[in-house]
């Protein structure tokens, strides 16, 4: 699994996969999440579907918060621009692609991402 996790459902109890998407965050993002700032991810072969999603943060226990992802954007590396890194809580493109690259270090300007509009449910900011 990736650092920021690979989208799969989260395991429950009884041995049953959870219906809902997870979406895994490096606890780094928490505070930007729950504030506002940070209203994208940018993901690499991990695939998200529009709807209800659990945003999984990991702490020494799970912290979710639940939201919903509202939009999906393909793009290459290479086309991702400074308005994608602010809406993913970073201050320029250059802050975006080192992170990216901390992330995914293998990642390349021509391999295809996906940027993932999301937002918290209300009450949990």
């Amino acid at each position: 699994m990736s650092p920021e996790g690979d989208g799969r459902p989260e395991p429950v109890p009884g041995g049953q996969a959870s219906a809902q998407q997870c979406l895994y965050f490096h606890r780094d993002y928490l505070d930007a999440v729950r504030t506002g700032r940070k209203t994208t991810t940018v993901r690499f072969r991990d695939p998200v579907t529009v709807g209800p999603v659990g945003m999984v943060f990991e702490l020494d226990e799970d912290l979710v918060l639940p939201g919903t992802v509202t939009r999906l954007a393909t793009k290459t590396v290479g086309e991702l621009s400074e308005e994608d890194a602010v809406a993913d809580g970073f201050a320029d493109l250059p802050e975006l692609l080192g992170r990216l690259r901390y992330h995914y270090p293998d990642i390349a300007s021509e391999d295809e991402i996906t940027v993932v509009h999301f937002r918290t449910v209300e009450g949990d900011r």
